[in-house]
């Protein structure tokens, strides 16, 4: 008796520790972002736009994310614009493998991109390089670029 009441406590204290693994892991795709070292900048300027709203709704959304490094070089003019923060986002779940199928998206500013694998094989969205590809968030997927879509 004594041992089957420990096997319980135990069983409920892994089940507990996983529901908070589970829900302490949700992110949507602001989240994600602010919390990347390599586009937080990206994600803050998103929240500074007024778009965390649009963008914490269920999606799916896919986002080139510049780079801090990239994002960093604009303007501040540049990085508050709403329709250049909209280039970057379109609604849908598009992983490296779907984008290579596609030749454009039209993105929620109503831009058509365009995107190519060049002769090595890397995926570029209006010539801007995809350095990492497939980070997952509940309410889409991101994807690094190295350049930002004018």
């Amino acid at each position: 008796m004594l041992l089957q009441r420990r096997y319980i406590t135990h069983f409920s204290m892994m089940i507990s520790l996983l529901l908070l693994v589970e829900v302490g892991s949700a992110q949507n795709v602001i989240s994600k972002l602010k919390s990347n070292s390599q586009t937080s900048h990206f994600g803050r300027a998103l929240e500074q736009a007024n778009l965390q709203e649009r963008l914490n709704q269920s999606g799916p959304f896919t986002l080139f994310a510049p780079s801090n490094a990239v994002f960093d070089k604009l303007s501040s003019g540049q990085k508050s614009d709403r329709q250049l923060l909209l280039n970057h986002i379109f609604t849908g779940m598009a992983t490296e493998r779907s984008l290579k199928a596609m030749s454009e998206v039209t993105c929620l500013s109503g831009q058509t991109l365009s995107i190519v694998v060049d002769n090595s094989q890397r995926l570029k969205v209006n010539d801007a390089l995809i350095v990492r590809s497939n980070i997952r968030a509940d309410n889409g997927v991101i994807h690094i670029i190295e350049g930002v879509i004018k």
